[in-house]
């Protein structure tokens, strides 16, 4: 038995460390030979940054298209990176777009909003399309107002396949290479009022005045990610690196999912202990009712409440209880649905602890009376601690359940977890990772619960002996 055993062991062994070395070497060989497998002459990254640069403007953004036409880039030096990239040490010369744009940005939308009025009047759809036709001259004017700029800038192209370079189009290449073209746009965003006829309008609201003038210098094909480089191996470790870092740690997204933890986690206590309080209230009331007949309407309102909670979804019990009953008498999102998953809750509640009471000899109920205690005392005493020591384990899962369940009060706006993760992924507009996040935050808690609810059980089993 011994040597079958340590032969096993040795197979098991041997199969590990060759797959732990087949890995290893893998990933090794993946990150080992990360150097370009062309090289370029100056004349050739030149030629290649200035195509690029030129190929970012579309043909409708007029100013875009201008302040493209008047940048170029002079490539001074080529050296080459581990990361299968080239670094460029470049001098840009181009026109200071963006300080033409803030110099005249009041002119810009006061003339914009002329033609709006105009085109208004004149009984013609206005949208951000037709505005920004209409003012293309007045822009280019303005365009012809920027001063010249230079500078040295360090750009770099990496190989995102054998022989295929992309420029990496970083926030500071794009707008330092093309004059401040992207500050443009936080510039139009900060005008809130135009003087029209000696007047001045707000037009916090019209949103297609501002998106004209920007898109007017828009710009396509352009992504500021940093290109994935290498084999799949290499590429899938480096989206993994810029997916996590964008979607938690980039400006504390992780923040969301942590204040939505705690959300989750106050809603579910709060909810489990109403739960529990009404659960073994209407089961003693059942209970009562089946032993001794009496309390019979108590006990019609507690069937109607349990028919009623456990014959319908959960999330429709939400948006009744909020949008129906609480929102027009002012209370919060958090309390309501506290409310409606600790009526939820207590409804399951009931069933388990009216079969655990049930479940508990009848002959306990007789030796408690024939001792002098009444009706209430023996509940107390002898019935109530064997019937919860039987539906404990029951309960604790249906704690369980219920923390499952609150997942669904991001419907009525509570910033739960899930509410976090939909934050986070409307920021960075990618689903797979704050979803999973928050499926593993669930998943780690379920398990964590149901290692304690599997100690409990065994802790009550040997009590049993």
């Amino acid at each position: 038995m011994i040597k079958k055993i340590s032969k096993k062991a040795l197979i098991w062994a041997t199969v590990i460390v060759v797959l732990l070395g087949l890995v290893t070497g893998l990933i090794v060989g993946s990150f080992a030979d990360m150097k370009p497998s062309r090289e370029f002459t100056v004349t050739q990254a030149e030629e290649f940054i200035n195509t690029a640069l030129k190929n970012l403007p579309k043909s409708v953004s007029k100013g875009a298209v201008w302040v493209a036409e008047k940048s170029t880039v002079k490539v001074n030096s080529v050296k080459y990176g581990e990361e299968k990239n080239v670094i460029l040490d470049c001098t840009y010369s181009t026109v200071d777009i963006a300080a033409a744009i803030e110099e005249n940005k009041q002119l810009i939308i006061n003339t914009a909003y002329s033609k709006y009025i105009e085109g208004k009047n004149a009984g013609e759809m206005q949208n951000a399309t037709k505005i920004r036709q209409a003012i293309t001259e007045e822009l280019l004017a303005v365009c012809e107002t920027a001063k010249p700029t230079s500078g040295n800038i360090t750009l770099t192209l990496y190989e995102v396949k054998k022989g295929e370079f992309v420029l990496h189009y970083s926030d500071t290449a794009v707008d330092t290479c093309l004059g401040g073209i992207l500050s443009v746009g936080k510039t139009v965003d900060t005008l809130n009022s135009v003087k029209y006829e000696g007047k001045v309008v707000d037009i916090t609201n019209n949103n297609s005045l501002r998106t004209a003038i920007k898109d007017s210098f828009k710009l396509v094909n352009y992504d500021t990610q940093k290109p994935e480089v290498g084999n799949f191996i290499v590429k899938w470790c480096s989206k993994f690196a810029y997916d996590f870092n964008r979607n938690f740690i980039e400006k504390d997204r992780w923040l969301y999912l942590v204040e939505g933890l705690g959300t989750t986690l106050a809603i579910t206590a709060l909810a489990g202990l109403m739960g529990m309080v009404l659960g073994f209230l209407v089961a003693i009331i059942r209970c009562t009712n089946e032993l001794t007949g009496k309390l019979k309407i108590i006990d019609k309102v507690c069937r109607f409440y349990l028919t009623l909670v456990r014959g319908t979804p959960v999330m429709v019990q939400l948006l009744i209880i909020y949008f129906v009953i609480l929102l027009p008498i002012g209370i919060p999102k958090f309390i309501s649905a506290v409310l409606c998953f600790g009526l939820n809750s207590g409804a399951y509640v009931a069933e388990i602890v009216r079969g655990g009471i049930m479940s508990v000899d009848k002959g306990q109920t007789e030796a408690g009376r024939s001792l002098g205690f009444n009706y209430a005392q023996t509940m107390l005493h002898f019935v109530a601690p064997q019937a919860f020591k039987a539906v404990l384990p029951a309960l604790a899962n249906e704690f369980i359940t219920l923390l499952k369940e609150s997942s669904v009060a991001f419907y009525i706006g509570v910033a739960d977890l899930t509410q976090g993760g939909l934050k986070i992924r409307s920021l960075t507009y990618s689903s797979f990772m704050p979803l999973i996040a928050v499926a593993l935050i669930y998943l780690v808690i379920v398990l964590i619960l149901t290692r304690l609810v599997g100690i409990l059980e065994r802790r009550l089993r040997k009590s049993d002996h």
